[in-house]
Parts: structure tokens; sequence; C-alpha cells
């Protein structure tokens, strides 16, 4: 998991397997940086190729942690098979998704 600030934006790139191994190797840090950020995250999910709905609940427990700060949570680069799990399990309906990193760093401008 890379993580960089651009602006006033955090970006976190997640790895390519959030299975339950993935998740629980990534999870608790992410909830700790994207809590202490309070403000813009931005998930880059460019090389994810995978994801369980353990990684689900984690984005989303993390989108709520930074609410209250004003703060959202968005996703960027999903590939075709995530955008679908997503679109099945209506989490697109959740988040704002875009199609690259910076299509959604423009987005927050």
């Amino acid at each position: 998991m890379n993580i960089e600030q651009i602006n006033d934006v955090l970006v976190i790139e997640l790895p390519a397997r959030l299975d339950a191994v993935g998740v629980a190797s990534i999870e608790g840090q992410l909830a700790e940086i994207a809590t202490a950020h309070k403000g813009k995250v931005l998930a880059d999910m460019r090389e994810v190729t995978f994801v369980a709905s353990l990684a689900l609940r984690m984005l989303l427990t993390t989108s709520k942690a930074v609410q209250p700060f004003g703060g959202d949570l968005r996703l960027a680069g999903l590939q075709p098979q995530i955008v679908e799990i997503f679109r099945k399990s209506r989490f697109d309906t959740l988040f704002k998704i875009y199609p690259d990193r910076e299509s959604a760093l423009s987005a927050y401008r």
C-alpha cells in the first residue's frame, strides 16, 4: 500500500488482492491513516484485481470514519471486473468512482 499526499488529498494505492489476507494486512493502517488525515481520501484501485466482501466493508468503514471531519473516500481506476462487483452489490451508489486518479483529483477541486 503506497500513500502520498497531493495537495489536500490523501492518495492510497491499494494492493492487487483485497481478499481476507490482503484486507487484514492493510485494514488497521488504512483506518488510522484516513482518520488522522481528516479530509479527502482517494483510493487508487488500478492494481486491484480481486475484492472480497471484507474489502467492501473496509472501504465503507473508512468512508464513514472520515465523514465527520468533512472528508470523503473516493475510488479511482477500478478494473472492469471490480466495477461489476461494485455494481452488483450496489456499492457504486455509496462511492464516487472515477476512471483514473487524474479525473478523481480534478473532481476534488
